[in-house]
């Protein structure tokens, strides 16, 4: 992959000081194009396929079996060049494969195409904002930043100023699909999720004209459907999220299982989820295949066990990380551990190794209300099956795992009140599951699939035993599931919105809401019931 500040340089010694960065001739035959070029801001850009910054986009997508080569791909670098490119798309003959790319780590498919890509990357900038209006909507603190940044991007911003918002555990993930899918990260537990603390969002609906939502205001249907519902109505070009104070210590520890403690861990484990009284204290338990700089050669299935904690600001007397952990490993054979004290914005990075690029990538897993040592136990064998099943067929699985991680009850006070307040229903809050395999072979992929398929069974059976039913977190989406099994009741109306603020289905990439102009394009996979 091309350097971007190299590309931007050649970019620069070709195109105009009055008009955008072209690349390439795909605008010579296509009179929409030009007309764009001519209306883009100077530091935004138009790239046609085998450009180098149309092959820089195509590279930027996590799983590779989700990047595609565009016709053209549009940098926008304002909302205004985002709205024009949306009206060009609309009329130029390539526009009629139309998707947007934030970070590229999304699951669904829907951020790519083979032929018109608006690549918000070059929006990226985050602020912090004191006693803001926005419209209807007062926020004391909100961390404002475009659609096109990542999570790397917005902590460097909040580091350290005592203003933080609910971010990735991975600094490489946008945050235009993490704020509209869901937005689960360390504090959820503590703060909510990310669509939780949304206030409202600056959109370009595909109309072109630019709209701020909130909650109650005229455009709070299309602020609830942007809740959990994803990308499917409008391009999102800033978020307003509101901010919590930022932890002023934050401390993880990772302790390797030796195998023949494995049964007391996951007994271990299934007690501190149904006994942690403290939301600033969460853990994953986690059985995979890893890369090498975290465990030594040779490397096989191991069971590793993340504990985080984070000092609450209004508990003095808060215990510290080895008495909040101690009945955690009580017994339990480690082979390694490793205890690391850091800045909170640094834990973004912490996570980095685990989601490698350069694979064929899934990352899917259902949610449940109770975890047992022997729904551990189940799952954890299943893992070993997975590693050795893929080395059988010449697969080496390069990096797979599977985990569950704790989430405090009502999420602190900050879960919504019903599930129909959001798009996503996630009223009573779960513990989340996570298949994240990576593979090479595209023959492969049914394998794998029907592996993931394997987890998902197990947590839906663990969900009915305990009762209740809990939606499948947006981002974590399996392929092949209904719309039903993560919106539930919510999707007749998600349909509603869609067909409202994108009539034309213009937006069809990925899971895609049956409004009557989707049905009629043939691109609807997103139905009632």
């Amino acid at each position: 992959m091309f350097p971007v500040a190299f590309l931007l340089c050649l970019s620069l010694l070709a195109g105009s000081a009055s008009a955008a960065i072209v690349q390439g001739t795909c605008f010579h035959n296509d009179t929409v194009l030009s007309q764009l070029a001519q209306q883009l801001s100077p530091s935004a850009a138009i790239a046609c396929r085998g450009s180098p910054l149309q092959i820089y986009n195509a590279g930027r997508y996590w799983g590779v079996e989700y990047s595609k080569n565009a016709s053209v791909v549009v940098f926008p670098a304002s909302r205004k060049d985002v709205s024009n490119a949306v009206k060009a798309a609309a009329t130029s003959p390539l526009g009629k494969d139309l998707a947007f790319v934030s970070g590229g780590h999304g699951q669904t498919n829907a951020s790519s195409s083979t032929g018109f890509v608006l690549d918000l990357s070059w929006m990226n900038t985050t602020q912090i904002l004191h006693n803001v209006t926005l419209d209807d909507t007062f926020v004391s603190t909100a961390i404002a930043y475009e659609g096109g940044a990542n999570w790397t991007e917005v902590t460097s911003v909040t580091n350290g100023t005592g203003y933080a918002a609910v971010a990735a555990r991975d600094g490489d993930v946008g945050v235009g699909g993490f704020s509209t899918g869901g937005g689960i990260g360390w504090v959820a537990g503590v703060y909510g999720y990310a669509i939780d603390r949304l206030r409202a969002a600056e959109v370009v609906l595909m109309s072109g004209e630019i709209v701020l939502a909130t909650k109650t205001n005229q455009y709070s249907d299309l602020f609830w459907a942007l809740q959990g519902g994803g990308g499917q109505f409008g391009i999102v070009t800033r978020f307003y999220q509101e901010a919590f104070p930022e932890p002023q210590r934050s401390q993880l520890g990772f302790w390797i299982v030796n195998r023949d403690s494995w049964t007391r861990a996951q007994k271990n484990t299934a007690e501190y989820f149904a006994t942690n009284s403290d939301p600033f204290s969460l853990m994953y338990y986690s059985v995979g295949y890893y890369p090498q700089n975290l465990t030594t050669p040779p490397l096989s299935t191991q069971m590793v066990i993340l504990g985080l904690l984070f000092n609450d600001p209004n508990n003095p007397s808060q215990p510290n990380f080895t008495s909040t952990f101690a009945s955690l490993i009580s017994g339990v054979n480690i082979d390694y551990q490793i205890l690391y004290d850091l800045p909170f914005a640094d834990l973004t990075t912490v996570a980095t190794p685990f989601f490698p690029y350069g694979f064929r990538r899934g990352f899917w897993g259902p949610q449940t209300t109770n975890v047992s040592a022997s729904y551990l136990a189940s799952a954890s064998n299943i893992v070993a099956e997975y590693i050795n099943g893929s080395l059988a067929r010449g697969e080496v699985p390069e990096f797979a795992f599977w985990n569950i991680q704790f989430m405090f009850p009502g999420q602190n006070g900050h879960a919504p009140a019903a599930d129909s307040d959001t798009a996503w229903p996630h009223a009573t809050s779960a513990h989340q599951s996570l298949f994240s395999p990576a593979w090479n072979r595209s023959v492969d992929d049914a394998f794998v699939e029907g592996y993931n398929d394997r987890f998902n069974h197990l947590t839906w059976q663990r969900q009915r035993q305990v009762g209740g039913f809990i939606a499948d977190y947006p981002n974590y989406i399996s392929p092949n599931v209904t719309g039903h099994r993560v919106w539930g009741e919510n999707v007749a109306r998600l349909i509603e919105v869609k067909g409202k603020y994108d009539p034309k289905c213009r937006i069809h990439q990925g899971r895609v809401f049956a409004s009557k102009g989707c049905v009629e394009g043939g691109w609807a996979n997103v139905f009632p019931g």
